[in-house]
């Protein structure tokens, strides 16, 4: 029984280690391909939000109002 258990044990910590080991990165991607992604990823979201955010200040488009003074 223990002559089972043990190669048994060692596959699985194999393959734990295997896919730890290698995280978010696919085989065709690097480290820096990752945090590349990763930077371009957090700076669309803060694009996004400030878009938002100026969109619910209403300063998004340039007001209608005439530069001049209408009597």
């Amino acid at each position: 029984m223990k002559q089972k258990i043990v190669p048994l044990m060692m596959l699985m910590l194999f393959a734990v280690v295997l896919v730890l080991a290698t995280g978010c990165a696919s085989p065709g991607m690097t480290k820096k391909d990752v945090h590349r992604r990763h930077i371009n990823t957090f700076q669309n979201d803060i694009w996004q939000m400030r878009d938002d955010i100026d969109a619910f200040l209403l300063i998004d488009r340039p007001s209608r109002l005439s530069p001049m003074m209408v009597r």
